[in-house]
């Protein structure tokens, strides 16, 4: 599991918090609170208290001051006691990425991790930004506006932040910050963007590429208007380039291997697929994690993304799917819905998501949070390549 400190709104490296009073000015820490069994003793000492001095007249005052990251963004409480998983999305203009997130944000706050016996708070901040999220596409049934870019310092979107805490096998509560950040895909093509994107990815533990089939040179009567001028070596140039960026990133050679890193891809508006005869159509469900141990519904998840890429292949995918098999880490892929249907005059009929927890819930056991049981590294490089392969 990531271990190293990032701020949760700019992704900023964290080596030691910073703290600032109400105005913004740097304070010293707070010192120790005594409790109220040391202040019961306090008249029982033999020796007087010595007087306070200006360093302790300094704590007292520091202790209405809050951590900071070095760009004065406020740190959540206990943030800095808890690892971090920070979750990027990467996707071309058009993949569904923001309507994806939404959702799945949706779900793991309204209890959908709960039969694992994890619970999920959000941060106030990224709560009050989700909720105009969530209002529009969730009551409004309206879609998204598009992904900003990652620009300069105070214009980027800001990530959104959740912590998940579970009970560990030794009964004490494990818990991690769980962090998302969403920036369009189109920057990867662009030099003086890189720059700015290839920072956020150096903080990722994990990467969503998700792509829509209409990209697919078989599949392009699904796609939405204007999704076909995308075209698929856009797509592959794509994961190539966020394949470079991440280990360039982290001062590695093109082709070497990323220990820290998990990928899921996620095929988005999969329901536009149940109609075309050979997609396997039971890959798109939501796991009932009550039914089965986690374990079990991994071996499904390896069973279920082989035959994507299978079907992705004869869909004329071979170029793209090699990019993605061979340069980036770990990836498993996913059939996924957001929404369950198409928009129509810019809304949705209905929002009936399915297959949305599964990506995530690969990301988690990469990352160490959940158990791994079930997608054994080896078994999964030599045996599923293998078959992928074909």
């Amino acid at each position: 599991m990531m271990r190293r400190r990032v701020c949760p709104r700019c992704l900023e490296t964290l080596s030691a918090p910073i703290w600032r009073d109400a105005t913004g000015a740097p304070q010293p820490p707070p010192v120790e609170r005594r409790s109220r069994w040391q202040r019961l003793l306090d008249p029982l000492r033999a020796d007087p208290l010595p007087a306070p001095t200006a360093r302790d007249a300094a704590g007292a005052a520091a202790a209405n001051v809050v951590p900071t990251c070095p760009r004065g963004h406020r740190l959540p409480p206990e943030y800095l006691d808890r690892p971090t998983i920070v979750v990027g999305l990467v996707g071309l203009t058009g993949a569904s990425k923001s309507t994806y997130l939404t959702v799945l944000v949706d779900l793991l706050h309204e209890g959908a991790l709960a039969p694992l016996g994890i619970s999920v708070e959000m941060d106030e901040e990224s709560a009050a930004r989700f909720d105009d999220h969530r209002y529009r596409l969730m009551v409004q049934r309206q879609q998204l506006p598009l992904t900003l870019p990652l620009l300069g310092q105070g214009s980027s979107p800001e990530p959104f932040m959740l912590v998940l805490r579970g009970a560990g096998r030794n009964g004490a509560e494990r818990s991690v910050n769980l962090v998302f950040f969403d920036a369009s895909g189109e920057q990867l093509y662009r030099s003086e963007d890189m720059g700015q994107y290839g920072r956020f990815l150096y903080a990722a533990t994990a990467v969503l590429v998700v792509l829509s089939p209409g990209v697919f040179p078989r599949l392009r009567h699904v796609a939405d208007p204007g999704e076909d001028s995308m075209g698929l070596a856009r797509h592959t140039q794509m994961v190539v380039n966020l394949a470079n960026v991440l280990r360039s990133a982290r001062n590695l050679p093109p082709d070497s291997h990323l220990d820290d890193v998990a990928t899921a891809v996620v095929l988005s508006k999969a329901d536009k697929l149940r109609a075309v005869p050979d997609f396997p159509a039971d890959t798109l469900r939501d796991p009932d994690l009550r039914a089965a141990p986690l374990a079990h519904w991994f071996a499904d998840v390896r069973q279920n993304s082989s035959r994507l890429v299978d079907f992705l292949e004869v869909s004329g995918g071979s170029n793209l799917l090699t990019a993605v098999l061979h340069r980036l880490p770990r990836p498993t892929v996913h059939a996924v819905s957001a929404t369950g249907a198409d928009a129509r005059d810019g809304g949705y009929p209905r929002i009936a998501p399915a297959g949305v927890l599964d990506p995530l819930l690969v990301l988690l056991a990469r990352s160490g949070f959940l158990s791994e049981e079930g997608l054994d590294p080896e078994e999964y490089g030599a045996g599923l390549r293998g078959e992928w392969s074909r």
